[in-house]
């Protein structure tokens, strides 16, 4: 009965010292993916090289191959270092719905998407329509007539670089009032660029930011666009870089809500089409004038 007892009391110490040893070892990283979404009809040649090339050139990542949206929304919860689709995977417009709202849903992170297209017009249109504001991290290609190292030289910019920056900053001007948290004062401020991730601020001359400050901003939106809940879009955002004036500092937007998230996308794009509005205007009338005089008078 002793010796039982004693047997016991081994397991349990033994039970014990794994468990203490699983939690205090070093965590299994995830995985990392490439994930495919090219479709049945896809050129198999090309499938197949790049499953070749991603498995020999990236032996840590795991590919994954996709063959609905129904698969390929499933694996949105996975670390994904960049997507490869087929622009006619499904209905084009259902496959660029369906990439926003990866985008959206893992708005803190940049998930890289190679588009593979035959009809570059139409892919182009689809995307400006729902995708405009990541095209910084997005790209394309025509892929018919696209040679196999042309494709391949894209996929390793993708992987590697993440094909560029997070978000495209957009210059504005636009003068905000801000709530200070350390001082618990509220102030005027502008905006000199945004993006969907954050903003260049700028406070008056006698304010001094701290990195790591938080404030809360409250964008005038009346001018750009119509809100049913007020004229204010108001974001969280923590400073990153202090600049060597002191009052002009680079602010990340933080604890962003799928609205807020939303609201800053709409506010964007309609500052892009009316800042690309202006420019069409300003050359239109910088233009030389068309004679339109008859011949012979």
């Amino acid at each position: 009965m002793a010796n039982d007892t004693l047997d016991k009391k081994a397991e349990d110490k033994a039970s014990q010292n794994k468990l203490e040893a699983y939690l205090q070892g070093p965590r299994k990283k995830r995985k990392n993916y490439v994930i495919l979404a090219l479709g049945d009809n896809f050129d198999r040649s090309i499938a197949s090289g790049l499953d070749s090339y991603v498995k020999r050139t990236y032996p840590a990542l795991a590919i994954s191959t996709a063959k609905n949206l129904d698969e390929l929304t499933r694996q949105f919860g996975r670390n994904i270092s960049l997507l490869i689709i087929n622009d006619t995977f499904a209905e084009r417009e259902t496959v660029m719905k369906t990439i926003r709202a990866l985008k959206e849903k893992r708005r803190d992170e940049t998930i890289p998407v190679l588009f593979l297209t035959k009809d570059a017009e139409a892919l182009i249109e689809s995307y400006h329509k729902d995708l405009l504001l990541y095209r910084e991290s997005d790209e394309y290609l025509v892929y018919p007539s696209t040679s196999i190292p042309q494709i391949l030289s894209r996929v390793k910019n993708g992987i590697d670089a993440k094909n560029r920056r997070k978000s495209r900053r957009y210059p504005v001007n636009i003068q905000t009032t801000y709530y200070h948290l350390t001082h618990d004062r509220l102030s005027e401020g502008r905006l000199i660029d945004l993006s969907l991730h954050g903003a260049l601020f700028a406070a008056d001359p006698t304010t001094i930011f701290r990195l790591g400050d938080q404030i809360k901003i409250n964008i005038p939106s009346s001018e750009y666009m119509h809100l049913p809940t007020g004229d204010f879009i108001k974001i969280s955002g923590r400073v990153r870089r202090v600049f060597i004036s002191g009052n002009q500092v680079a602010v990340s937007f933080e604890h962003v809500s799928e609205k807020q998230s939303e609201l800053i996308g709409q506010l964007l794009l309609s500052i892009v089409g009316r800042n690309f509005s202006h420019q069409t205007n300003r050359m239109k009338a910088q233009s030389p004038a068309v004679n339109m005089t008859p011949k012979g008078r």
